[in-house]
């Protein structure tokens, strides 16, 4: 080591090129704290996604710690040379304080004026950590690099994008420097023997999920990888290094949270996109290893990990530049800080964030160069069967790499068939254009050890060996032996068999040092005559030369294998059965979404902006084809050359085509469709088959054997038909993947009838009890996908069944939740029904979650019966530990129920028999919840520090605890409640968005990250920035809950953007929403509070038009006694304060004044509510003006309620205080001093961007110059406000201004200019409502009438 720390147990030493720099340092408790806070902070502001100065600012208090009071980081930076490798080296088995520095983010350190070191090109700062003093580097092996790439992506997981990154690195790489393997089992003992088999090689790239701390392994750190059927295999480092009995000398590794200790909390979950599992809770012991030190432990001498969840295209871009640099043979460390530098400088905003997340450990033989030399491991290219295919046949489709998506399973079957040794090879069928030569391509690719030789169009004996001979060439002997008796064999089908089979197990022996061969039958369907029955057959002329070739792969005697694809399944007299089947479905859901991202990713931002939402609709209306997809996305939709009518129409067609109507008239669609041959196909299946069909359309989801046979005995139809002409799919099936599942092709049933309800009915009861069986029957629950519930409650609500509705309903509403919520509540409603006329028990888990569906769609009745019933139904249920648990889920949702409807005491009530409940059973999480709504209650009654204390000191360790993430964010918004009301706005937005947002993002939850925006508009509402909160509520929140059918929470974000309209004098519009939208729905759940806050929000308009009696009459008879009997002090002072201001109106000011300072001002003090506090002292100072006691009024804006908005940064209300001075200063005619108030109350105006509110300041600002004579300045003034006011659409403002304006036009001697304005004046009068203005604007008319007649 050169360069950087040696640190032991409890000290440690900064060299630079080897010496000693400074004192020997002692690791204090100080340190350990500071390095513990600068984690912390550090894993705070990852998750938060902060910019770059979060990370400077940390790198900077990094620097100045380490450098410390002798400047030893400054003098080792002047004295270390390039590229500078700093280097961290602890004893093999540290302590707590030698890991705390160990695991300090050394990556941030940021020269206190230069920024990041790791930014600076010249000197290639890079950072790496070493356990174990270093031994001898052992020499390269003297070859070029070689990689083995492995993916694990297993079923029931975030399907990482891996594709991408094996073609990033298949496109950084030089094929003559770098020699490639990927293994696509995804397992790592497979991984092992296929790493034994090539004798090693130095690097390792594994790409998959990961996370610190997993419950099922001790709390280990584990990487999720697969099993021998896709499933999921969580593996801890001893068990992966276990597997490679040849170590590589890197292992990268590339999944989030594998360089993160086991003992740290706080990441984020990776979700869709991010390289982590949510598997973050665990036991409390303290285990120091993260993944990537374990490895290292274990004796991998480098590990590459990431210390976050890092994202799909920062781990794509890294690992470009990674190898790039490797191939060129360039050391480790300065290799991973070009990567570093490579995400640090991107201009991705997607990736950037990333940069300083990768970890490298090494141990003590790990660094340097990993390779010297540039002789070959392997004569085969990684993509020499794509390369074979374009070769040989240039008008195959292959897919480039980087669109190659969504067929790994595909690909795993295949290459399990031709391993196995039981098959001569592998038949690839499916519909046409799914991909099946780009699959066969990607198979060749994979099977270095096979030689590709493509057949395609001629099948003659001739054409085969025609192939064969090409593929042979630098065989003499195989070369020989074709040659020789070609001729004999193209006559002959069995000298053709004799000829391949001697070939095979001669010259292409692998045993006798051959090559063996792999031999690509494309499109065979063109061979294929479907009869009326069974599958189809081979060519009379065809089927002896392919059952030569059949014949002669025989596994028994040959490593050689076949590879055929075609979109049909054949029958050749039994020989077909030789060859594993292989069936291509269309793309899932997921990768037809990778694939819209590829087709993005070649679009430019203009366009992609324009038909966005049009090449979406293009991904639906191609099933899951990706040749259609390529077509309609791509070549149309996306196309610059493509005008957006002609795309429109395309997509249009595609839709009515797939509801059984015409081929689209667009000729490259319709002319792909007429290939596909969809009518033909259901025409040459026959009426049984057909029907057999048709019936496979009551599923959503492939269905097994089972389900089809008693569907066939229906019809009389068979499957294996259909699925021998690609008209089903086949994919395993999600109870069982060892079996096969069979589904409807998508776009194959859009031509069919669709069944009518009284079909539906009918086949639902003969299959849903076969099906049902199938899938695990009641004891299958646990392991039955939420998808297949879904499915058999679906056909057990058609089937009128109540065992298996019972069974599977409640978790069907889980699914439906994820959509409106009305349409979960009308399905839990129908099977509930169902039960009740069956007599058979209800599941409280099916009350419980349809209550909830109830209460978000907006029908509180039935969520308060519901929810009733299930307590009735629970509340004998026993001492068992499951009863006591659900009896006490019962209670707290009932409870947060009453909570709703305003009914505190009970809710109260109920909420803490479940907190004790749980208690009881030790549920620690829950009754963590239950505290969590308890303090809702207390928020409600305006105890805001017993809140704060709750959530903070009893509720939120609880969560951080269990890992529960959601939870998490729950709390941390309830507390930005608090905040926002004390207006602490700069801490709750701080939380927003560095806390509470990143959660719910990861999380993949829109509601959440619909509510945190709401938050966050709230304060943008606060501060004045009108503007930007109505944007938030309806382009960003709004249509979430609306899409989500969530109907109160709509209601509230309607009511919110009507307080916006009432800021902008819109007060038609916000009567219409209070009355029409908010109203109503607020009376159908009963939720009494928000009824009386919605009266009170009309109040306002009706006493901004002047309706006092009526405004005073709401507030005291329907809105205060509500607010009074709910306990809630809060609003009982805000309503106290409204009836204040209205007998302020009608000049009962003595009333007023001691409403404000007895009933309303000491709630707010006790509240620790400052805002509040100082919004009634305006008030107070309101009065006083109102009374002439000017000087009194001054003095409280000054000194009481300005300072205040000062400080919260709340600029509107600094703003509109502003104003009010000014406008006391006028009065005491000090001019010049107002119009000093008057500027800063139209630049806060400005700061906000609240136009409306600047131009009357600006409105206000000419009447001062007025009256200081300055007319000149005034006329400027005023015109420029009128003419902004008519802009705006402010009719108020014009009336306001317009009579002043025209006097002034008039005096200027411009009658005909003044007519104009005054006429605009009247009429914006009168749409306002303001008579002395519309009566002004008349005189000043009839006078100009008068002094120029006609």
């Amino acid at each position: 080591m050169d360069t950087g720390l040696v640190v032991d147990d409890t000290h440690f030493e900064v060299l630079a090129a080897g010496a000693r720099i400074g004192p020997r340092r002692e690791i204090g408790t100080a340190d350990e704290v500071l390095l513990a806070d600068l984690g912390e902070r550090y894993v705070r502001a990852v998750r938060a996604g902060s910019g770059h100065d979060v990370f400077t600012t940390l790198g900077r208090e990094l620097w100045s710690w380490l450098d410390g009071d002798e400047a030893q980081l400054i003098a080792l930076l002047d004295q270390a040379a390039a590229p500078l490798i700093f280097e961290v080296r602890g004893p093999r088995s540290p302590s707590a304080r030698a890991w705390a520095v160990l695991r300090a983010p050394f990556e941030l350190l940021a020269h206190p004026v230069e920024g990041f070191l790791a930014a600076n090109p010249l000197s290639r700062f890079c950072v790496v950590r070493r356990l174990g003093r270093p031994d001898p580097l052992p020499e390269p092996d003297g070859f070029r690099l070689g990689l083995a790439f492995m993916a694990s992506s297993p079923r029931r997981h975030d399907e990482l994008d891996f594709e991408a990154e094996e073609a990033a690195i298949l496109d950084a790489i030089d094929e003559t420097r770098v020699d490639l393997v990927v293994e696509d089992t995804g397992n790592p003992v497979q991984l092992g023997r296929r790493l034994a088999d090539l004798g090693g090689l130095p690097v390792v790239h594994l790409s998959c999920h990961g996370t610190n701390r997993h419950p099922g392994d001790a709390g280990a750190p584990v990487l999720l990888m697969e099993d021998e059927v896709g499933d999921d295999l969580p593996v801890t480092a001893a068990v992966l290094a276990g597997s490679l009995s040849r170590m590589p000398r890197l292992l990268f590794v590339s999944a989030c949270l594998t360089a993160t200790a086991a003992t740290e909390s706080g990441h984020l979950p990776g979700g869709a996109g991010r390289r982590s599992e949510d598997h973050v809770g665990g036991p409390g012991g303290l285990l120091a290893h993260s993944m990537a030190t374990a490895l290292v432990s274990a004796g991998v001498p480098a590990v590459l990990g990431w210390d976050g969840s890092v994202g799909d295209r920062s781990a794509t871009l890294f690992a470009r530049h990674l190898y790039a640099r490797l191939s060129d043979h360039t050391d480790l460390a300065p290799a991973v800080g070009d990567a570093v530098r490579a995400l640090l400088n991107s201009p991705d905003d997607t990736v950037r964030p990333d940069w300083h997340l990768a970890r490298l450990w090494l141990g003590p033989s790990g660094g340097g160069r990993l390779v010297s030399g540039t002789r070959r491991r392997s004569r085969v290219s990684p993509v020499h069967g794509t390369r074979v295919f374009l070769d040989r046949k240039r008008h195959i489709p292959v897919t480039a790499p980087e669109m190659f998506v969504g067929r790994r399973p595909e690909l795993q079957r295949a290459l399990r068939a031709l391993r196995s040794g039981q098959h001569a090879g592998v038949l690839l069928h499916g519909q046409g254009r799914l991909g099946k030569s780009s699959l066969a391509a990607r198979i060749a690719d994979r099977r270095p050890d096979l030689v590709p030789a493509v057949v395609f169009g001629d099948y003659s004996a001739a054409a085969i060996l025609d192939a064969v001979a090409e593929a042979v060439r630098t065989d003499p002997a195989a070369r020989s032996m074709v040659a020789s008796r070609r001729e004999l064999a193209t006559e002959r089908p069995e000298a053709l068999e004799a000829l391949l089979t001697d070939l095979l197990a001669g010259p292409c022996a692998q045993a006798g040092d051959g090559c063996p061969l792999l031999l690509i039958i494309d499109d065979l369907e063109r061979l294929l005559q479907v009869g009326e029955s069974g599958l189809p057959t081979v060519d009379r002329e065809a089927a002896p030369v392919l059952a030569a070739v059949l014949r002669a792969f025989d596994p028994a005697g040959t490593d050689s294998r076949l590879l055929l694809t075609s979109r049909f399944r054949f029958a050749l007299g039994g020989l077909e059965e030789r060859l594993k089947a292989v069936s291509l479905r269309p793309l899932s859901t997921v990768a037809q979404h990778k694939l819209l991202g590829r087709q993005q990713a070649r679009t430019s931002p203009e366009r992609w902006a324009e038909r966005s939402v049009l090449a979406e609709r293009a991904v639906a209306v191609s099933r899951g084809n990706p040749g259609l997809q390529d077509l309609i996305g791509s070549r149309l939709v996306l196309n610059d050359g493509v005008d957006l009518a002609r795309a429109e129409a395309v997509v249009a067609e595609m839709e009515v085509y797939l509801n059984q109507g015409e081929l689209p008239k667009e000729a490259e669609v319709r002319g792909f469709l007429e290939n596909l041959a969809l009518d033909a196909l259901l025409e040459q299946a026959g009426p049984r088959h057909r029907a057999l069909l048709r019936d496979l359309t009551v599923f959503q989801v492939p269905v097994p054997k089972a389900a089809v046979t008693v569907l066939a005995r229906r019809s009389g139809g068979s499957a294996a038909r259909l699925l021998g002409l690609g008209l089903v799919d086949a994919a395993p099936d999600l109870f069982d993947p060892r079996k096969v599942a069979v589904a409807a092709n998508a776009l194959t049933a859009g031509r069919l009838d669709p069944l009518t309800d009284a079909e539906s009915a009918e086949l639902a009861r003969i299959v849903v009890e076969p099906l049902f069986t199938a899938w695990g029957g009641a004891d299958g629950a646990v392991r039955r996908h939420l998808d297949l519930e879904l499915q058999l409650a679906v056909l057990a609500l058609r089937a009128d069944d109540p065992r298996v509705t019972g069974c599977c309903a409640a978790n069907a509403i889980h699914v439906l939740r994820t959509g409106p919520a009305v349409e979960a509540f009308e399905f839990g409603e129908a099977a509930i029904d169902l039960l009740d006329r069956h007599r058979h028990p209800v599941p409280v888990n099916l009350l419980r979650f349809t209550a909830d569906a109830a209460r978000v769609s907006g029908d509180g009745e039935a969520a308060g019966r519901l929810l009733t019933r299930a307590v009735e139904q629970t509340r004998d249920g026993g001492a068992d530990e499951d009863m006591l648990v659900g009896q006490a889920r019962v209670l707290a949702e009932y409870g947060t129920y009453l909570i709703g409807r305003g009914e505190l005491d009970e809710a109260a009530e109920l909420l803490n028999r479940a907190y004790q409940l749980f208690v009881a059973v030790d549920n620690e999480h829950e009754a963590a919840v239950c505290q969590g709504t308890i303090s809702d209650i207390l928020h409600r009654r305006g105890e805001f520090d017993e809140v704060l204390r709750i959530l903070r000191d009893i509720v939120l360790p609880v969560h951080e605890r269990s890992g529960e993430l959601s939870s998490v964010a729950a709390c941390w918004s309830k507390i930005t409640d608090v905040l926002y009301l004390r207006g602490e706005f700069d801490e709750a937005l701080r939380i927003c968005h560095e806390i509470v947002m990143p959660i719910h993002e990861r999380l993949g939850d829109d509601h959440g990250v619909a509510v945190t925006w709401g938050r966050i508009a709230d304060v943008e509402y606060m501060r004045g920035d009108y503007g930007e909160s109505l944007h938030i509520r309806r382009d960003v929140v709004l249509p979430v809950y609306e899409r989500l059918g969530d109907v109160y929470s709509t209601a509230v974000c309607w009511g919110k953007i009507a307080d916006i309209l009432y800021r902008q004098d819109e007060f038609d519009e916000v009567l219409r929403i209070r009355r029409e939208v908010e109203l109503p729905i607020y009376e159908r759940l009963g939720d009494g509070r928000s009824v009386a806050l919605c009266w009170g929000e009309i109040a306002d308009v009706l006493e901004h038009r002047g309706e006092l009696d009526e405004v005073l009459r709401i507030r005291r008879d329907v809105v205060l006694p509500v607010h009074q009997a709910l306990g809630d002090v809060r609003s009982v002072a805000l309503c106290w304060g409204k009836i204040a201001g209205i007998l302020a109106e009608r000049g009962e000011y003595d009333e007023a004044l001691r409403i404000l300072h007895e009933d309303e001002m000491p709630v707010h003090e006790r509240l620790g509510s400052a805002r509040s506090v100082a919004l009634c002292w305006g008030r107070i100072a309101d009065i006083k003006e109102q009374r002439g006691e000017i000087d009194e009024a001054l003095e409280i804006r000054r000194e009481r309620e300005l300072p205040v908005y000062e400080r919260q940064g709340d600029f509107e209300s600094e703003a509109v205080t502003c104003g009010q001075i000014g406008d006391d200063l006028c009065v005491q005619k000090k001019y010049d001093e107002a119009l000093t108030w008057q500027l800063r109350r139209l630049r806060l105006f400005q700061k906000v961007r609240n136009p409306r509110a600047a131009t009357w300041a600006r409105a206000d600002l000419a009447a001062i110059h007025l009256m200081l004579d300055e007319v000149q300045t005034a006329f400027d003034e005023l015109a420029d406000v009128f003419l902004s006011f008519r802009r705006l659409g402010v009719p108020l403002g014009m009336a306001r201004v317009g009579p002043m304006l025209g006097r002034m036009i008039i005096a200027a001697g411009e009658p005909d200019a003044a007519r104009r304005v005054l006429d605009d004046t009247l009429a914006a009068a009168e749409e306002a409502g303001v008579p002395d203005s519309a009566a002004q604007a008349r005189e000043l008319l009839a006078r100009l009438s008068e002094e120029q007649p006609g």
